[in-house]
């Protein structure tokens, strides 16, 4: 009788044990920025929208890192130019961007900046060129003094 008690009492605790982690995963899920995209979502959204003139493909990277590749038809804002934040605060508010630099590090504080300047649809490269190119998608090499710019 005592071991019948004892397996159900075990049983009882290995099933909240359960719950709760299924409720952690959840709070988790629910949490996660939807802004922020996997490879392989990101170039989906570059298909979905090629063509459409509201549709921009931001680089943040230096130029020496844009110049190592960049995702094609990507115009290049330099994070760490002093001229930076002005630079994307004239980019058009209501146009869907999608934006990556090496890492997501610095893609990550732009998007906070999107959000305080009133930004609409701005999405972020989860892992950056890195995580674009360990995915095996496509870069381009050129010179950054031939990027395109965003129009003001």
């Amino acid at each position: 009788m005592m071991a019948g008690a004892r397996n159900r009492a075990v049983m009882s605790l290995a099933a909240m044990a359960g719950v709760w982690i299924m409720l952690v995963f959840a709070a988790g899920c629910m949490g996660q920025d939807t802004r922020l995209l996997e490879p392989e979502a990101a170039a989906e959204l570059m298909r979905e929208n090629r063509g459409n003139p509201d549709f921009v493909i931001l680089d943040v990277r230096t130029p020496e890192e844009f110049r190592q590749g960049y995702i094609e038809n990507a115009v290049l804002i330099d994070y760490y130019a002093p001229d930076f934040r002005d630079r994307f605060a004239r980019l058009d508010r209501d146009a869907t961007i999608f934006m990556y630099c090496r890492s997501g590090n610095r893609s990550s504080h732009v998007l906070a900046l999107a959000d305080k300047l009133g930004f609409r649809q701005v999405f972020d490269l989860r892992g950056g060129i890195v995580a674009w190119k360990k995915a095996g998608l496509p870069l381009v090499k050129a010179d950054p003094a031939q990027a395109p710019t965003p129009s003001s």
